[in-house]
Order: structure tokens, then sequence, then C-alpha cells
């Protein structure tokens, strides 16, 4: 009986201290960190096209929206973090994309229909 009862206990301990060390990592891995809104309207972002701060590492859901109130279309990608240009935003018309934040750096967010709109995103941290 003791031996049994050591065999289960240290089985016990090798569980407990592999579900203790898993669940962090799963919990930073399935879903973004923050959200952050993205508002496209007067060919701005956001009313004045804001540089971004990150952490590396960090998951960010971006969210953005055209709130155009005539027929101007909007776009959004990221140049240097494989967010390339999707579909045109028709107005009222919003998309989500999640990124993973890379270690260092300093990136472009923009509007692929419009030059000039867009902002900075920097990478700084850890």
């Amino acid at each position: 009986m003791p031996k049994r009862f050591l065999v289960a206990a240290c089985l016990a301990a090798v569980l407990v201290a592999a579900f203790s060390l898993a669940g962090p990592w799963r919990a930073r891995q399935s879903g973004p960190s923050r959200t952050v809104e993205m508002s496209m309207r007067d060919y701005s972002f956001n009313g004045q096209n804001p540089t971004l701060t990150f952490e590396p590492g960090e998951r960010i859901r971006f969210v953005v929206t055209n709130d155009e109130t005539t027929r101007v279309l909007h776009n959004f990608r990221i140049v240097g973090m494989d967010v390339p240009c999707g579909p045109p935003l028709k107005p009222g018309e919003r998309r989500e994309i999640v990124v993973s934040i890379p270690k260092s750096g300093e990136f472009a967010y923009t509007c692929c229909t419009h030059p000039g709109m867009g902002g900075k995103l920097v990478v700084a941290g850890r």
C-alpha cells in the first residue's frame, strides 16, 4: 500500500506541475491581450492617425471600421507584419484582424486606397 500511495502522489505532483506550467502559456496564446479600435473617417484613423505603442509578444485585435457617411471606401494594412490589404470596406463595414507583435521595430499602418492616410506602430518595452 505505501508504494502505491507514493506512485500516486508522484503522478499527482507531475500533473499539477504540468497544468500550472501549461495553463498560463495556453491563456497567452489563445486570444488577444487587448483590442484596438480604429475608426476610418475623413481620410484619417481615429481622427489624427495616432502612433500606437505595443510590447513585444502581445497579441492585438484590431477592429477597423469605415465610419464615413458618404460612399468613400477604406482599407487597412500593416506594412512589414503580414497584414495585407483585404477587400475595401464600405461605409458601416468593419473588419477584425489579430496580430502577434514582433520583438521590435516600427511599422506603418495605412489605408491601401488613400496615400497619406495612416500612422505608426512602435514596439517598445521588455
